[in-house]
């Protein structure tokens, strides 16, 4: 009996240690630097463990290459585009947003709309700071990184599911990709960044283009 329940706790290890990994600093760098970012600091790797050290490593390796395609290499973490002018005057106004504040995409997964900074402060338990103040989503880096992982938990892995098709990740971010013909090439550059990260990531069962243009 004794034998049977040494085995099945080393079976239950083996399971928790399949859907959990901590990806090493040398395989995050490498990731990041194959797609030809520059190598980005401890800080950043931190956050990332800290965030998705939760999921599988092939989980991972999804994740990293949609932060990398919208940060530019967690070069970004505001949307460029609202930075100047009044291009974003006017948008991403809703009922929950508070009078004089701007939410705009921010972090490395571009959160906008104050419902989701709501939502997203809430969940992170900040009660309703990031709402209060948006502007940390880009200056400070774990709040960065961690929005973007509740981004992912939230919006992301319901469209996922238990598939293991990439082009789904890109759908849920930005269907427009996949919707609209001349976008395509965006959604395509995304796919290619993932598989250099799989291959620095030597993830064996990798997963599978489809679930948006294809």
């Amino acid at each position: 009996m004794k034998g049977f329940v040494a085995l099945l706790v080393l079976l239950v290890a083996c399971v928790y240690s399949a859907e959990a990994a901590t990806v090493s600093q040398a395989e995050f760098n490498a990731a990041v630097t194959k797609n030809g970012y520059k190598a980005p600091s401890t800080e950043v790797y931190r956050n990332f463990v800290e965030g998705a050290s939760k999921y599988s490593k092939e989980e991972q390796a999804m994740f990293l290459a949609q932060l990398l395609h919208e940060s530019a290499g967690f070069r970004y973490t505001e949307e460029l585009k609202c930075l100047t002018g009044n291009k974003c005057a006017g948008k991403y106004v809703d009922k929950v947003g508070l009078s004089g504040k701007k939410y705009y995409g921010r972090g490395y997964m571009q959160l906008t709309w104050g419902a989701n900074y709501k939502a997203a402060s809430q969940a992170l338990g900040l009660g309703d700071k990031l709402l209060r103040e948006p502007e940390l989503v880009a200056t400070n880096k774990k709040y960065a990184m961690l929005v973007s992982v509740w981004f992912w938990d939230a919006r992301v892995r319901p469209v996922l599911g238990s598939s293991n098709q990439f082009g789904r990740t890109t759908k849920a971010i930005n269907g427009g990709e996949c919707k609209y013909p001349k976008y395509h090439s965006r959604a395509q550059n995304r796919w290619k960044i993932y598989l250099k990260v799989a291959e620095a990531f030597s993830i064996k069962n990798k997963a599978e283009e489809s679930g948006c243009y294809n």
